[in-house]
C-alpha cells in the first residue's frame, strides 16, 4: 500500500506490505512531484519492520530494495549519483 501527503513540507510518501490491516514492513520518506513532466521522485529514510522503526542512511533503502527484490539495481546506481528513485505518473 502506498500513501502520499502533500500537507507536509517536504511531501511525505509511505509504502508498505500488509497482512490484512497489519503492517509487516513499511518505508517512510519524502517525495517531489514535477507537474510538467509528471515525474514523482522519492527517497525513503526510515523503515519499520513489525512496527519497529529504523532510520536509514543515504542510499540504504535502495540497497535494501535491490537485495530483497522489492527494488531495482538502478536505484542503487542512482543513489550513488545523488539522484532519487522515480516513476512517471500516468493518469
Amino acid at each position: 500500500m502506498q500513501s502520499f501527503s502533500s500537507k507536509t513540507s517536504p511531501f511525505e510518501i509511505t509504502n508498505g506490505i500488509f497482512l490484512g490491516d497489519f503492517p509487516v514492513i513499511q518505508f517512510y520518506g519524502d517525495f517531489d512531484f514535477n507537474m510538467k513532466s509528471r515525474k514523482l521522485e522519492f527517497d525513503f529514510d526510515t523503515i519499520a519492520v513489525l512496527g519497529f522503526k529504523i532510520n536509514l542512511g543515504k542510499g540504504q533503502a535502495a540497497e535494501l530494495g535491490a537485495s530483497s527484490g522489492l527494488g531495482s539495481d538502478s536505484n542503487v546506481a542512482n543513489a550513488k549519483k545523488d539522484r532519487k528513485a522515480f516513476f512517471n505518473w500516468i493518469a
